[in-house]
C-alpha cells in the first residue's frame, strides 16, 4: 500500500490549503469616498487601498446602479486577498443622491456596485493617481430659483417643429420655412441649456442668434427669453429694453401678462438688484461619523474522490471535510469636522474573525487607525496613525505618519515615515523619505531599513494626468542600494466620443528587499545570515531569491446602443526564474542558517485573450448580464478556456440577486486535464435604509485527469449577514 501514506499527505496538503485560505488575511479595498463640486457636477471620487487598472463600467449614461470593473495592478501589494461585499455609503446632499459603493467578485472579475437612491445621469473615469475612479454626477436641470422676491418664469418647453407632410419641394418657400424653424429649434434649445447652466451671456447669444432669423415658430419666445437672460446676468436696462419690443411686437400670447408684469417690477427692483462681487462660500462648522458594522458567517464543506491504478487493480479513496467555518465582524468609521479652515478626520477599520475550525485561532486585524489634521487656507496637512498612502515609494501599509506642505499644482513638499505592516510574524522593516510635488510629476526619495540594516533604497518619479475621459499614470522606481530598477509602470484609459474607451498597463516589477535572502533560510532574521556572510553575500543571496514580472495588456470597450456594450482585452505575462542558492552538505543536508533552494525556470510567455458583452434593462430596471470567454496559452498550459456568464437583477429597490457560473477547462503540455464549474447565487435584502441582509450560495466541482489517476472535488460554500450603516 505505498500509495496510502502518499495520497494521505496530498489530501492533507490540500486540507490545509483551504484552511490557510479560510484564516488568511483579507484586505479591505475601499479606502474613502469623497464629494467634491465643479460647476454644476458632483465628483464622487472613489479610493482604494493599493493601484488598479480600470477596465470598464456598465451602464453608459443614465441608471440607478454602476457597476465598475478593474483588476488590482500586479506591482501593487497583492498578498493579500481583497474582501468582497465591503460597503461605504455616502448621504445625500442638496445637488446628489445618497448612494453605496460595495466590492463584488474580488476573486473573479473585481468590480464595484454603486447604487443610488434614485436614477442618475453620469460618466465614470479613473483618477489621477491609480488609487481610484471619479463618477461625475450631473443633475437634472430645473427651474432656476427666485431672486430677491421676483419670480423668474420656469425655462423655456423646447418643442421640435412639426414635420411638413408632404415634403416640400427644394427651394420653396414651405422648404425655406421648414429649414428656419429647425435653426430656431436649435437655437432656442441652446439658450435653454445655457440658461439652466447659468451661463446668461451664452445664452443671450443664442436667443439674439435666433432672433436675427426671418420669423418662425420660435421668434415670440425668443424676444421673452432674451429679456430673462439679460434680466438674470443683471443687465436691467437691457432687458426692460427687451421687454419693451416684446410688448410692442406682440400684443396677445402666454407670455404677454408675464412681461408686462416683470416689465412694472423691473423698475422697483433695478435699485436693490444690482450684482454684488462675489464672494466666498463661508462653510458651517459641523461634524458628522458616518461607517457601518458588518458581520457575516462562512461555511465551506469539501469532498475530494481520487482513483488510481494499484496492483493491478483501481483503487478510490476519498475524503471530507469541513475547511471553513468562522464569523467575520468589521467595524468601519470615519468622524469628520469641516470649517472654513479645516477639513479633519478620524478613521478607524477593523476587522474580528472568530474561528471554529479546530486548531484555528481567532484574530483581529486593525487595517486603518489614523488622525488626519488638513489646514485648506495654509496648505498643510498630517496624517498620523496606520494608514495606507498612495506613491511617494511606501510599499503598502504602515504605522507612522505622512505629512505635507504647499499646493500640489504649484510646489508641495511631503515627508513620510514609519513602518511596515503585513500582519505577519516576521520583523517588519522601518522607512522614511521625502517627495516633492509639482503639478502632474512628483519626486521622491526613500530609505528602508531592517534590524539596523539596508533593506531598500530608492529614488522614483510619479507622473499623474487626469482631464476628462483621458487619464495617464506612470511611475519609475530605481533601487540605489542593489543599483537596479525595481519598478516601472505605466497606465492609461482614453475615452472617445464615439463610445469606445482604450485602456492599457505595461508593468515591470522586481519587489527587491534584503529580506528576501530569508526565502529558503532557516531563520527569520537577516542579522543571523550576516553572522555567516558579508553584506555584499548577503546582497547577492536577496538577488538570487528575488524574481521580477512583466505584464502588459491592451484593451478596449465599445459601446452599442443604449442596452449593450462589447469589450476585449489581450495580455502578456511572464516570471523570471531563480538560479540555486545555498549549499548542501556531502549528505545532501542545507547548511545551517542559509538553507538551500534549488533553481526554478521562467514561466514563460503567457498570452490570454478575453471577450465581454454586457446588457442592462433586459429583463428589468437596473439589471445587469454578462457574457464573457477567454482562451490562455502558456510554456505549462497548452490551451484553457473560461466561459463566464453573469446575472444581476432588481427586483424591486430592497431585493436585488446575483447569480453567475463559470467554466473553466484545460489541457496542459503533460498529458493532464482539468475542469471546473463554479455555480453561484447571492441575494441582497434592504430591510431599512441603514440596515441590508444577504446570502449567497456555491458550489464548485472540478476533475483533474493525468496519466496515472483522476481526481474529483467538490466544494459547497455558504455565507450570511448584516451590515448596519449609521
Amino acid at each position: 500500500m505505498k500509495y496510502q501514506p502518499m495520497l494521505t499527505h496530498y489530501l492533507l496538503a490540500v486540507s490545509m490549503q483551504f484552511c490557510l485560505i479560510s484564516s488568511s488575511v483579507f484586505s479591505a479595498p475601499l479606502e474613502d469616498v469623497n464629494l467634491q463640486q465643479k460647476g454644476e457636477d458632483v465628483l464622487a471620487t472613489i479610493t482604494l487601498t493599493t493601484p488598479v487598472h480600470f477596465l470598464r463600467f456598465v451602464p453608459n449614461v443614465k441608471s440607478r446602479v454602476i457597476e465598475i470593473y478593474y483588476e488590482r495592478v500586479p506591482s501593487s501589494d497583492s498578498a493579500e486577498a481583497w474582501v468582497d461585499q465591503e460597503v461605504r455609503n455616502s448621504p445625500a446632499t442638496s445637488l446628489s443622491p445618497a448612494f453605496t459603493v460595495t466590492t463584488r467578485d474580488q476573486a473573479t472579475q473585481p468590480k464595484l456596485v454603486v447604487e443610488f437612491a434614485k436614477e442618475v445621469k453620469f460618466s465614470v473615469t479613473p483618477g489621477g493617481d491609480s488609487r481610484s475612479f471619479v463618477i461625475t454626477l450631473k443633475p437634472e436641470k430645473t427651474a432656476l430659483p427666485e431672486v430677491n422676491d421676483l419670480r423668474l418664469p420656469l425655462l423655456p418647453t423646447v418643442v421640435a417643429p412639426p414635420a411638413i407632410q408632404p415634403v416640400p419641394v427644394a427651394g420653396s418657400t414651405e422648404a425655406i420655412q421648414a429649414d428656419t424653424n429647425q435653426q430656431a429649434h436649435k437655437l432656442m434649445q441652446a439658450g435653454h441649456d445655457a440658461l439652466a447652466d447659468k451661463n446668461y451671456p451664452a445664452a443671450t447669444e443664442a436667443f439674439n442668434s435666433l432672433l436675427l432669423l426671418p420669423p418662425n415658430l420660435y421668434s415670440q419666445d425668443a424676444q421673452e427669453w432674451v429679456g430673462v437672460a439679460r434680466e438674470r446676468d443683471g443687465q436691467y436696462q437691457k432687458a426692460k429694453a427687451e421687454y419693451e419690443l416684446y410688448l410692442k411686437l406682440y400684443t396677445s400670447g402666454a407670455g404677454f401678462e408675464q412681461v408686462q408684469q416683470r416689465l412694472a417690477r423691473l423698475g422697483k427692483t433695478e435699485a436693490t438688484n444690482k450684482p454684488e462681487a462675489p464672494t466666498a462660500r463661508k462653510i458651517e462648522p459641523h461634524g458628522f461619523l458616518q461607517g457601518g458594522i458588518s458581520s457575516r458567517y462562512y461555511y465551506g464543506q469539501s469532498n475530494f474522490e481520487t482513483t488510481y491504478p494499484f496492483n493491478n487493480t483501481t483503487q478510490t479513496y476519498t475524503y471530507s471535510m469541513k475547511d471553513q467555518s468562522s464569523l467575520i465582524t468589521n467595524v468601519d468609521a470615519i468622524g469628520r469636522y469641516v470649517n472654513d479652515q479645516y477639513d479633519n478626520r478620524l478613521v478607524y477599520r477593523d476587522a474580528e474573525t472568530q474561528n471554529y475550525l479546530p486548531g484555528q485561532h481567532n484574530t483581529n486585524y486593525v487595517y486603518a487607525a489614523y488622525l488626519e489634521l488638513k489646514n485648506k487656507k495654509s496648505d498643510y496637512s498630517v496624517r498620523l496613525g496606520r494608514q495606507t498612502t498612495g506613491g511617494g515609494g511606501v510599499m503598502g501599509r504602515f504605522d507612522g505618519v505622512y505629512a505635507g506642505y504647499g499646493s500640489q499644482q504649484d510646489l508641495r513638499i511631503n515627508g513620510v515615515a514609519g513602518q511596515l505592516v503585513d500582519f505577519s510574524t516576521s520583523i517588519q522593516p522601518k522607512f522614511y523619505g521625502t517627495s516633492v510635488d509639482s503639478g502632474p510629476v512628483s519626486i521622491y526619495l526613500i530609505d528602508q531599513t531592517i534590524q539596523g540594516l539596508t533593506d531598500r533604497r530608492a529614488v522614483g518619479a510619479e507622473f499623474k494626468y487626469f482631464e476628462g475621459k483621458k487619464s495617464a499614470y506612470a511611475v519609475v522606481d530605481y533601487d540605489v542600494y542593489f543599483n537596479k530598477p525595481n519598478t516601472m509602470m505605466l497606465t492609461s484609459t482614453y475615452g472617445l466620443e464615439s463610445g469606445t474607451t482604450i485602456n492599457f498597463i505595461l508593468d515591470y516589477r522586481e519587489n527587491l528587499s534584503i529580506r528576501n535572502a530569508l526565502n529558503g533560510s532557516l531563520t527569520t532574521s537577516v542579522t543571523d545570515l550576516l553572522a555567516v556572510m558579508n553584506e555584499t553575500q548577503l546582497k547577492q543571496l536577496a538577488l538570487d531569491r528575488s524574481v521580477s514580472s512583466t505584464y502588459a495588456q491592451f484593451g478596449a470597450t465599445q459601446r452599442l446602443n443604449a442596452t449593450w456594450q462589447i469589450g476585449g482585452d489581450f495580455r502578456l505575462a511572464k516570471t523570471s526564474g531563480m538560479p540555486v542558492s545555498g549549499s548542501l552538505d556531502v549528505n545532501g543536508v542545507p547548511l545551517p542558517i542559509v538553507g538551500y533552494m534549488n533553481a526554478t525556470p521562467e514561466t514563460g510567455l503567457e498570452k490570454t485573450v478575453s471577450a465581454q458583452l454586457t446588457g442592462t434593462n433586459l429583463f428589468s430596471n437596473a439589471d445587469f448580464t454578462t457574457l464573457g470567454s477567454s482562451i490562455v496559452t502558456s510554456d505549462y498550459v497548452k490551451n484553457g478556456e473560461t466561459i463566464f456568464i453573469s446575472n444581476r437583477i432588481m427586483f424591486n429597490p430592497q431585493f436585488s440577486l446575483d447569480s453567475s457560473w463559470n467554466y473553466y477547462q484545460q489541457t496542459d503540455n503533460y498529458g493532464g486535464n482539468l475542469s471546473r464549474h463554479m455555480p453561484m447565487v447571492h441575494g441582497t435584502y434592504q430591510m431599512r435604509q441603514n440596515l441590508s441582509l444577504d446570502a449567497d450560495l456555491g458550489y464548485e466541482m472540478s476533475t483533474t485527469t493525468g496519466p496515472n489517476q483522476t481526481s474529483t472535488n467538490q466544494r459547497i460554500s455558504a455565507s450570511f449577514g448584516f451590515r448596519w450603516n449609521f
